[in-house]
């Protein structure tokens, strides 16, 4: 017994297996799990946007970056939730996208030789590079890889950096007489004793998933609207090499050299 699915493109797709077979339930979790992943990786990717923005703030002088952690700390006592909120969401995220991650070693040794083979197989091609379906440079195949490595380094780094951001805020870090919550001076003082290094690693790890992850999302639910692949090429060199650029700036300027450049 067949069950109509509706859907955009084939609005009247019949199924060859019923609502309740085991093959439609399947797919059907496929789908709210492919949903999950999807909403909580937007949600995540938009606070990026907002976070490196206003980490930038550091680029205008200290008194710009200590307003803007009065802003979201006293005037708009919204951080602690914040910080509470992203690392669940962090957390779901992880578990549900790392459903797709080759979970045996022999998995991720044909999944390096299928992208090397594919690399090494782009010269064999001869396509029209004109052409939306040309697979000369392996574009998505390259991303994907790249998004599973930089997760992994996402999880390691991030994490940390939402523990360390947590015990900033929600307690005085040891130190008898001071107030919960960041300033200036505990930032900078956290970038310039070492922490610089991890912090690059995050921030260029967490750019590159992020702009991955967005375009994956466009080209996943949008790629047959007017929204092309073209266009989502396009949007993801731009969150790439601005967030990029802007995250190195921030990054040397909580560590001193660049401290108010646009001050």
């Amino acid at each position: 017994m067949s069950s109509l699915l509706k859907t955009e493109l084939y609005p009247e797709a019949a199924s060859r297996y019923s609502k309740s077979s085991e093959k439609y339930l399947r797919a059907k979790r496929a789908i709210r799990n492919e949903w999950i992943s999807g909403l909580t990786g937007a949600f995540l990717a938009l606070f990026i946007c907002g976070h490196l923005i206003l980490e930038s703030s550091i680029l205008l002088g200290k008194d710009a970056y200590q307003w803007t952690v009065h802003l979201l700390e006293v005037t708009l006592p919204i951080a602690k939730p914040i910080v509470i909120l992203i690392t669940i969401v962090f957390f779901i995220h992880f578990v549900w996208a790392s459903r797709k991650i080759p979970g045996k070693l022999e998995e991720r040794k044909r999944m390096m030789e299928l992208g090397k083979k594919i690399k090494g197989s782009a010269k064999l091609w001869k396509q029209d590079k004109k052409l939306e379906t040309s697979l000369t440079d392996h574009f998505e195949t390259s991303l994907w890889i790249w998004q599973v490595r930089t997760g992994m380094i996402v999880l390691a780094t991030g994490a940390f950096h939402l523990i360390l951001v947590a015990w900033n805020i929600f307690t005085n870090m040891g130190v008898i007489g001071q107030e919960p919550g960041l300033s200036v001076e505990v930032a900078t003082s956290r970038v310039e004793s070492g922490l610089w290094v991890l912090y690059a690693v995050l921030m260029f790890t967490v750019v590159a998933h992020m702009a991955i992850g967005v375009y994956r999302l466009l080209v996943k639910w949008f790629a047959d609207t007017w929204f092309i692949r073209k266009y989502s090429r396009i949007f993801f060199y731009f969150l790439f090499w601005f967030y990029l650029i802007l995250g190195i700036a921030t990054t040397i300027g909580l560590a001193g050299p660049w401290e108010g450049i646009l001050s």
